[in-house]
């Protein structure tokens, strides 16, 4: 065997095992979870929590500190889906429900066929990066909320959880570029 099929059978190895671990992390919150109101709270999490940044952000624009945090927050969302759905596209991760027995998808699938990087994440990231930039009471809220939303996309067997911390960097990454692009304007 020569050295580069040895490299080779190791990496396809310690691939298994890392999944193998995400897989197990996901069927123990899933069997956590397992109740009808434990089924309820990650459907909650996994679905509709990403929702409520809309009306933190109405509440937030209405002081005048955070009026440019949440139009920020809006581009940083926007920009956070755009990315994440290419690069899911590129990656093409099939998500845990269709790749491991046992793991159940608790919500519908979105679109976006692939599983890397979690978009629901990176948006919810995207938007407590730009609320926290600005407040850090709302974004310490905001922040609480996206770490619910990853762990329900995880619960929900949507993702893995690598692909809710490849949100997390895609949505805080979405947040930077909006922010150097917003702060370059208001120098011109």
């Amino acid at each position: 065997m020569s050295g580069g099929e040895v490299v080779r059978l190791h990496t396809e190895d310690v691939r298994a095992k890392n999944s193998m671990n995400e897989s197990s992390i996901i069927l123990a919150l899933q069997k956590m979870l397992a109740s009808p109101v434990g089924v309820a709270i990650a459907v909650f999490w996994a679905r509709w929590l990403i929702y409520l940044y809309i009306p933190l952000a109405l509440l937030a624009r209405k002081t005048k500190k955070l009026h440019h945090a949440v139009y920020e927050a809006s581009w940083a969302a926007a920009l956070a889906f755009s990315m994440s759905t290419l690069l899911a596209g590129f990656i093409g991760r099939v998500r845990p429900y269709l790749a491991v027995q046992g793991v159940v998808a608790l919500v519908p699938p979105n679109i976006q066929a692939g599983s890397f990087p979690s978009s629901h994440t990176a948006i919810a990231f995207g938007v407590a990066a730009a609320l926290a930039f600005a407040d850090t009471r709302v974004g310490v809220a905001a922040f609480v909320m996206a770490l619910f939303v990853a762990l329900g996309r995880v619960a929900a067997g949507m993702h893995y959880p690598t692909d809710v911390i490849g949100g997390a960097a895609v949505g805080l990454i979405s947040f930077a570029i909006v922010r150097a692009i917003h702060r370059g304007l208001a120098r011109v």
